[in-house]
C-alpha cells in the first residue's frame, strides 16, 4: 500500500533537513508550527518555523535521527525515530527509542510533540497501544 501524503511529508521533511536543505524544509512547515519535548525542560520547546528549522537541522545532522516507522493517524502521523543520543531528547529504554506526533494542516506540518515511549505517544494520537 503506498504512503499517504501526510506520511510522504513528514518523511520528506527529515530528509531535508538530513541534506541541510534549509529553504525547501521551511516550505513544508506552517509559520506558527510548535515542537514540544517528551520530557519539560529538555530543550526549549519550538514555537515558530524557524526554530523548528533549526531543530530539525541539528537533530537529523549531529544526532543522525531518523524516522524508522511512520504511521499515519487522519490528520497526525506517529513517527518513530532512530539515532544517537536519544536518551537526552526524553527516550526511555534500555534501547532508547523516541516517538512523535507530527500534525499537519492544509498538507503543512503544523506541530510536532515527541513522547518517551509508544503508549504515551499511541494515546496523544488517540489510540491504544
Amino acid at each position: 500500500m503506498p504512503d499517504s501524503r501526510n506520511v510522504v511529508t513528514v518523511r520528506e521533511a527529515y530528509e531535508l533537513a538530513r541534506k541541510a536543505k534549509h529553504k525547501e524544509l521551511r516550505e513544508l512547515l506552517v509559520d506558527d508550527v510548535s515542537w514540544s519535548p517528551a520530557r519539560a525542560g529538555a530543550w526549549k520547546p519550538c514555537e515558530n518555523a524557524d526554530d523548528v528549522v533549526r531543530t530539525l537541522l541539528w537533530r537529523a545532522g549531529m544526532n543522525r535521527m531518523r524516522p524508522s516507522e511512520l504511521v499515519d493517524v487522519g490528520d497526525r502521523v506517529l513517527v518513530q525515530l532512530r539515532g544517537r543520543h536519544m536518551s537526552r531528547l526524553g527516550a526511555k529504554g534500555m534501547f532508547p527509542k523516541l516517538f512523535q506526533i507530527v500534525v499537519l494542516r492544509g498538507g503543512k506540518i503544523s506541530s510536532l510533540h515527541d513522547y518517551p515511549n509508544r503508549e504515551s505517544a499511541l494515546a496523544a494520537a488517540g489510540l491504544r497501544a
